[in-house]
């Protein structure tokens, strides 16, 4: 629990200095590591495809997609049972964007607020609110295709109990690195 809450710490921490010093080239954390027992849940570790994983709680369910979701770039959803979380995933063309200060001048651009670079768990990534629509999420490389960039975002961002940012905090921290062979990669 205490690595959670200096988890916690630190991402509160960049977030406050991203907000002090906007306009400035995105803040970059320490590197974080999750640590399994450290998270506020009984969980299972969900593979993704694309050659990561998150920690998600265990009593959370799968989420059917829209056609609009997918067209959109979604691929997978889940929330709690009781529906006042969730979480999505999903991907988009990553275009001219070759580094993770690209990606984070792209976000930063199109409106996305406390944009933070961050080495999670050895994948070089970027954190990010969505103003008025109350989510967060995190941003990333897919590890063999370069030219799409991955994104896990979870609502609601304001906690209703204080336990909602713990379990999110966590989520978006237990995003690492799932070896996978490339031909059963999802963009491929």
């Amino acid at each position: 629990m205490k690595r959670l809450l200096c988890l916690v710490l630190i991402l509160g921490m960049c977030i406050f200095n991203a907000v002090a010093e906007e306009g400035m080239e995105a803040e970059e954390s320490e590197g974080l590591s999750f640590v399994e027992s450290d998270a506020p849940y009984d969980g299972i570790w969900q593979p993704f495809e694309d050659g990561f994983m998150l920690y998600l709680p265990r009593e959370w369910v799968a989420i059917e997609l829209t056609d609009a979701q997918r067209e959109a770039g979604l691929f997978y959803r889940a929330g709690s049972a009781d529906g006042l979380m969730s979480l999505a995933v999903g991907y988009m063309r990553a275009g001219n964007l070759a580094t993770v200060n690209d990606l984070a001048r792209d976000f930063e651009a199109v409106g996305f607020s406390n944009v933070i670079r961050l080495d999670l768990n050895g994948i070089p990534a970027i954190s990010f609110d969505r103003p008025g629509e109350d989510y967060r999420g995190v941003g990333f490389f897919h590890p063999v295709y370069p030219d799409y960039a991955l994104y896990v975002y979870l609502s609601p961002l304001a906690p209703e109990d204080g336990k909602t940012a713990q379990i999110g905090t966590a989520l978006l921290a237990s995003i690492s690195p799932n070896r996978v062979s490339q031909d059963m990669l999802k963009n491929n």
